[in-house]
């Protein structure tokens, strides 16, 4: 019987004991990386539930950090039980009343400020904007909206505008920090949108030879197939500022920020990948050359066909400056966001900290560069601020200061 690092707290606490066993190796692959025992992760999983989610690779590196934090503080109350046994009265009275708390704190404490929000994440400021400039607030309690041509309308019916005539429109509907919306575009294709993401799309797909939108940010998808006549299918496009995705299948993930590597995993079907590079134009549709989203076509821009790559299914693709990548992964964690989920697998703490910045809509300080640690678990979105940096605090061994809207990172 074998423990892998990328096994949760949880799974390992329940196969300990239906086995009996106290003590399992864990694995990397089939790289012994540690033993773990059932008293340490009932130490390590302590009064808060939380901790059950980290993998077994950051429980390994945590519990490290808790025993050594556990002696030291053993060492400094022993220290002080000794020194206070020479003081006088008067001056242990002082001591028990200034200095009880700071004495007996946690040492995992992530620290104190200022944070007001106090309800948790929630949805705000997603934009409906249209080719004509006008902007429209969509509304955040709403599971999402669903694209009809001429008409627009909630999920649950409640129409949010419509049009008389039958002309071809662009729309684009961007999300800012902590708001995820669902889209059901014209085809019946089905978008979830992260966070601070935009996705660009024409009103109907009617009579087009290619089905292309534009994604800045992160959106899951779910493809619809459509089809002209039978054998010929219209491809759905997915562009994004480096990247052209055609779809071959229908569930996938696509992760392209602005300023970092472009990732897309496979959940189901099959996808083809081609980079994108400079001076020649790609083939467009021409229901997306409004002027308002020039950039959908990607004009200066040509497809490096003898670059590109087909994903199965569990497999990532990572798009860098100076090459393209295929990588084996639980693409289920990796949608984990459309459920609200924080999933994170071998990830360094900066990385973890950028999506926190932008679900709490907090912004992250560093007063120096953090430990090179990767991190794995899940944490749930409806989990306080506080929480989950009590959680990265134990994990990471690192300090968390909230002022206000600010999050301070300091080495412990």
């Amino acid at each position: 019987m074998k423990l892998y690092a990328h096994q949760l707290v949880a799974e390992a606490l329940s196969l300990l004991h239906d086995n009996n066993t106290d003590c399992f190796p864990v694995y990397d692959q089939e790289v012994p990386i540690g033993k773990i025992t059932y008293a340490e992760l009932m130490f390590f999983v302590g009064h808060h539930e939380i901790k059950l989610q980290f993998d077994l690779r950051t429980t390994l590196s945590a519990i490290k950090g808790m025993q050594i934090a556990q002696h030291q503080m053993a060492q400094k109350k022993a220290r002080i039980s000794k020194w206070v046994a020479r003081l006088g009265t008067a001056v242990v009275l002082m001591f028990v009343l200034f200095g009880f708390t700071w004495l007996f704190s946690d040492p995992v404490d992530f620290g104190s400020g200022n944070h007001n929000d106090k309800s948790g994440p929630d949805a705000k400021n997603i934009i409906l904007a249209l080719s004509n400039g006008m902007h429209l607030p969509l509304d955040p309690y709403k599971e999402g909206i669903v694209v009809d041509h001429s008409k627009l309308s909630y999920n649950d019916g409640t129409v949010v505008f419509s049009r008389n005539d039958n002309r071809t429109t662009n729309l684009s509907i961007s999300t800012a920090r902590k708001g995820i919306y669902q889209i059901t575009l014209p085809d019946g294709t089905r978008v979830w949108l992260n966070a601070s993401s935009k996705l660009s799309f024409p009103s109907t797909f009617t009579g087009s030879a290619k089905r292309i939108v534009r994604l800045s940010g992160e959106a899951y998808f779910e493809v619809a197939k459509v089809w002209t006549k039978p054998n010929h299918r219209i491809p759905f496009i997915v562009l994004s500022d480096n990247q052209e995705i055609e779809v071959l299948g229908t569930h996938f993930n696509v992760r392209a920020y602005p300023k970092t590597s472009i990732k897309t995993t496979l959940v189901e079907g099959a996808v083809r990948i081609t980079p994108l590079t400079d001076n020649q134009p790609v083939s467009a549709d021409p229901s997306m050359t409004d002027p308002m989203m020039a950039s959908v076509n990607n004009q200066s821009k040509r497809l490096l066909q003898s670059q590109a790559v087909v994903l199965k299914p569990d497999q990532q693709a990572t798009l860098t400056a100076q090459q393209l990548t295929v990588s084996a992964i639980d693409a289920e964690g990796t949608i984990a966001w459309t459920k609200k989920d924080f999933t994170f697998r071998n990830m360094p703490l900066e990385a973890i900290m950028n999506v926190v910045a932008s679900w709490y809509d907090v912004d992250i300080i560093y007063q120096e560069k953090p430990n090179i640690v990767l991190l794995g678990g899940s944490l749930q979105r409806s989990d306080q601020l506080d929480e989950l940096l009590a959680a990265l605090t134990l994990a990471s061994n690192m300090h968390f200061k909230v002022h206000g809207r600010q999050v301070t990172v300091i080495k412990q």
